[in-house]
């Protein structure tokens, strides 16, 4: 089967509920992942949207240093800097710590949620942006899974 993200709120490429979005409940999805690569020691989760008028990456929520044998990331996760597991959020491109959702005043999104399998953890405190987290991944990741939501104002 091999290294797979999923949630149960929306299957890959389909629409993610109104529930996630700001004007909704502003709750983070849940995710799940199947068959981390051997010698994951770690996962880190970056949620970003690509602005097709003007091509800006937005970061709507980073977590890393995630345990691999957990198997989900709850729905609704507070926004502190760091869980009970030691799974650590970072600052999102909105300036906050932990999940943003999409916006109703932008159409049709498409929310790449990338989950990275890592041979280590990363030095890194809680608080974040996913850039220093994607610079300390560097020449660390094992392998990559993709999960696509869309998300339009209805």
């Amino acid at each position: 089967m091999g290294f797979r993200i999923v949630s149960s709120a929306f299957k890959d490429g389909e629409y993610i509920p109104p529930w996630y979005s700001r004007t909704g409940g502003d709750s983070s999805p849940p995710i799940g992942w199947t068959d981390p690569p051997r010698g994951t020691v770690s996962l880190a989760l970056i949620v970003t949207c690509t602005d097709s008028g003007t091509g800006q990456e937005y970061c709507h929520w980073v977590l890393y240093n995630i345990p691999p044998r957990s198997k989900t990331i709850y729905g609704r996760q507070p926004r502190g800097s760091v869980s009970h597991d030691g799974t650590l959020q970072g600052v999102n491109t909105f300036g906050g710590i932990g999940w943003d959702g999409p916006a109703d005043d932008v159409p049709d999104q498409e929310l790449v949620f990338s989950l990275y399998a890592l041979d280590c953890r990363l030095d890194l405190p809680g608080g974040v942006s996913h850039l220093d987290v994607l610079d300390s991944m560097e020449g660390h990741v094992l392998d990559t899974a993709r999960l696509l939501g869309r998300y339009t104002p209805r």
